[in-house]
């Protein structure tokens, strides 16, 4: 099988496009600005009031959207202003994310409200295996939860081809050309949509987390895996080959104890990864041969200053890669996530990397710009499962056809 580029491939025209787009504004508006009354909404959509009241009442139909009680006299003119607000009620979507050694699948409602979760130690490696458990996990957790399954949204680190559904190349999982929306499709006959974890963790983080609203975002990620998510212009930059985002080799100005596969030293995964201060922690004794970063984390936390030093130097490095990303694009902010503030206490260290490149170059407010994950240890299931809502927001009719089929006009 081959990774060669192929460039985008532009999804097919659908019909009733307009409609499409015109509920797809209003679900966006509702989401984002909630509770709004229609005549706000028609403010921010620029939609005649008339065109507004029977689009929102069909997608209220459909159970998209629901009517809050009315407040009265807080419209124009003192008349009652009736809210509304995305409903989180009848539809619920499915995130699954595949980790190293763990395969996390999660249940959220249309608003972003994390209702169940479950994490599945990988039993057996390899593709198909993995999906297989994926596959039962997901089934089992559904088959106990009220509420119509949208469609379920998959992420994994590595290079992923959203458009094709293929995971291109996952180093750490051995992943090659992989179709994991196909097959995950396949297995549930549920619609899918498949993302780089980097990517899913900046749509997640700009749809319901900390950074709502802001349309330039880079969401770095460091954990076992590296990389890193762009919103640009409130849009996701996937790259022309769907590439963009890996950081892997982004030079941080030490020499790691590990050559990268690249060949060099002084790349973000081999000095910062949770791989690589977990083999640092287990040389230097800190941990036992099987320890894991939380068996570190809390040997800093009981006061083992070695811990903690190796834990604030990863930390700055970490800084580091944000500074650089920050020089090269002026993002509005930067979310942080994965081992590296699964302890929060080190987000000052990361502040302090980041400062500390930025200070020759521009003066950036660091503090503000550089923040942590909004989802903490959920994250990375959590932001799979925003994969399939994005697709849902932008096109919801392709997942409740009724709407198309509801009295229009």
């Amino acid at each position: 099988m081959s990774t060669a580029c192929q460039g985008r491939r532009p999804r097919s025209a659908q019909p009733f496009d307009v409609r499409q787009q015109n509920y797809s504004a209003i679900l966006r508006a509702v989401m984002q600005h909630g509770p709004i009354a229609r005549s706000e909404l028609s403010g921010l959509t620029g939609m005649a009031t008339g065109t507004m009241t029977k689009l929102t009442g069909l997608l209220s139909e459909a159970g998209l959207l629901r009517e809050l009680p009315a407040e009265s006299g807080q419209g124009a003119l003192g008349r009652p202003r009736t809210p509304m607000v995305v409903d989180d009620r009848a539809h619920r979507v499915v995130g699954v994310h595949f980790g190293l050694r763990r395969t996390t699948v999660c249940l959220l409602d249309l608003r972003g409200a994390l209702l169940a979760e479950v994490r599945l130690p990988h039993r057996r490696r390899g593709f198909e295996p993995l999906v297989a458990q994926a596959v039962e996990g997901i089934q089992e957790l559904t088959s106990r939860t009220p509420g119509r399954i949208l469609g379920v949204g998959a992420s994994t680190g590595g290079w992923v081809d959203r458009e094709a559904g293929v995971v291109r190349d996952h180093r750490v999982l051995r992943w090659r050309d992989a179709p994991l929306r196909d097959a995950l499709a396949g297995g549930l006959g549920m619609p899918t949509e498949v993302d780089s974890s980097f990517r899913a963790l900046a749509m997640a983080e700009r749809w319901f987390g900390g950074a709502q609203g802001v349309d330039d975002l880079i969401g770095l990620f460091v954990g076992n895996v590296v990389g890193a998510g762009f919103m640009l212009g409130g849009r996701v930059f996937p790259g022309y080959c769907a590439a963009a985002g890996t950081v892997d080799h982004l030079s941080v100005g030490v020499t790691a104890d590990e050559v990268c596969s690249c060949g060099r030293r002084d790349c973000l995964h081999v000095a910062a990864s949770d791989l690589a201060v977990l083999a640092r922690a287990r040389k230097e004794g800190l941990i036992g041969t099987r320890g894991t970063l939380e068996r570190l984390v809390q040997a800093a936390r009981d006061g083992d200053a070695r811990a903690d030093a190796l834990l604030v130097a990863r930390a700055e490095l970490v800084g580091v890669a944000a500074g650089t990303l920050i020089d090269m694009l002026d993002p509005e902010v930067v979310v942080v996530s994965g081992g590296v503030v699964d302890a929060p206490e080190y987000l000052r260290s990361v502040q302090r990397g980041a400062r500390a490149y930025l200070r020759d170059k521009r003066p950036v407010d660091v503090d503000s710009v550089v923040r942590l994950s909004a989802f903490g240890t959920d994250g990375v299931a959590v932001s799979a499962a925003s994969v399939i809502l994005d697709r849902i927001y932008a096109a919801p009719a392709e997942f409740v056809p009724g709407l198309l089929e509801l009295r229009y006009g």
